[in-house]
């Protein structure tokens, strides 16, 4: 879909109206092909702080939403949300706010069509592929009494981090915000490390 069309589909009138969750949950978890050009259309109209703040709770759903014992996907999505906060606040000028949007379209293509999770069913059934977005659907149900599956993400860890820019007090505000824990620092090398300060 084109700009037009993606306003039509998030019910807005414009990118700058972008500055609601449901707004950011469609955009993401979209069935349809979504033009990059559009994506970048909407960014450059809608308040950087806004989106900054849209995909932090956005994250904090979808990693609320996971299922037990899933650290290596967790560590995986949180530092997709702290390249993406990270992007967002540095961006300078179009050149910055192209490199993000771009980065946005490749995680939505990942997360919502391309990845691969294989659910067992703990029952009767047949294990199945589905992609990242739809295993967390499957896990929230289950959390309301829906079937149980067995969750397998490896085939999903392939998601390739661009570099990316963070203050020193931004690290700190993630801190925060973990209770004292840093999940992931640009500087560790190794991404999924857990260091307690």
């Amino acid at each position: 879909m084109d700009f037009e069309e993606l306003l039509e589909y998030l019910d807005l009138e414009n990118g700058a109206q972008f500055e609601y969750f449901e707004a950011m949950a469609d955009l993401v978890e979209c069935e349809e092909y979504i033009e990059p050009e559009a994506i970048y259309a909407l960014f450059d109209q809608a308040d950087k702080t806004m989106i900054e703040e849209l995909i932090n709770d956005y994250f904090e759903d979808i990693l609320d939403g996971l299922p037990e014992n899933s650290g290596e996907i967790f560590s995986l999505l949180h530092q997709i949300e702290m390249s993406f906060k990270g992007m967002v606040s540095n961006i300078q000028d179009k050149d910055d706010l192209r490199k993000f949007a771009d980065e946005f379209y490749r995680f939505i293509n990942w997360y919502s069509h391309e990845s691969e999770v294989e659910l067992t069913p703990l029952g009767e059934g047949i294990a199945y592929c589905s992609n990242v977005r739809d295993a967390i659907t499957a896990a929230r149900l289950e959390k309301l009494g829906g079937e149980k599956y067995r969750y397998d993400f490896e085939n999903s860890l392939d998601y390739e981090l661009d570099s990316y820019v963070m203050s020193f007090a931004d690290l700190v505000n993630a801190e925060n915000e973990n209770e004292g824990r840093i999940t992931y620092s640009p500087e560790d090398g190794e991404p999924g490390d857990d260091y307690m300060q």
